[in-house]
């Protein structure tokens, strides 16, 4: 067996077992609750409305409604942290079928809404700008997002192609 063959064999089950790892941190076991839910600490504005800064935003499409853009209280927002630092990972769920998985360092969520059958991939990485970050990992073991990103091409909208708006903060330290 070359060294070649050897090297992307090794690479390759390095690779596997990386994912395997990502997977498991996000549903193998059930975690814990994060110690706070509140909304982000950016001071970034996702939404056209300056009235959301310091809200809580998680939807798509145009109107503030249940199924659309909504602001839930911090409350109603849950949040499961799995794993420490780099091995972080968390689970939102929010009111209205909502639902966002992450782990550290990705700059990418998966967004699905159980209520509208709604899933996909959300990439908030800028792509003009490494070092604008939507997703916030920089803090141990918390996580902020705010991201207005594309949505998915599946999901459908009156108004056309649709965007995401998430804003929220995740205090997982123990």
């Amino acid at each position: 067996m070359s060294v070649h063959r050897i090297r992307r064999s090794a690479a390759a089950t390095a690779v596997a077992v990386g994912a395997l790892a990502a997977l498991t941190a996000c549903g193998g076991d059930d975690g814990r609750a994060a110690a706070s839910v509140s909304a982000s600490q950016s001071g970034t504005v996702v939404t056209d409305s300056s009235d959301d800064l310091g809200s809580i935003i998680i939807g798509w499409g145009e109107q503030h409604s249940d199924n659309e853009i909504t602001t839930p209280r911090p409350e109603d927002v849950t949040a499961r942290c799995f794993g420490n630092g780099d091995d972080l990972a968390v689970e939102i769920s929010a009111p209205h079928g909502w639902i966002i998985k992450t782990s550290h360092p990705s700059q990418v969520l998966t967004v699905e809404n159980t209520d509208q059958g709604l899933s996909g991939d959300i990439d908030t990485t800028n792509k003009y700008l490494d070092s604008l970050r939507s997703v916030d990992w920089s803090q141990p073991d918390q996580l902020d997002i705010a991201a207005t990103a594309a949505a998915p091409q599946d999901w459908n909208s009156p108004y056309g192609t649709g965007r995401v708006y998430l804003s929220v903060h995740i205090d997982c330290t123990q």
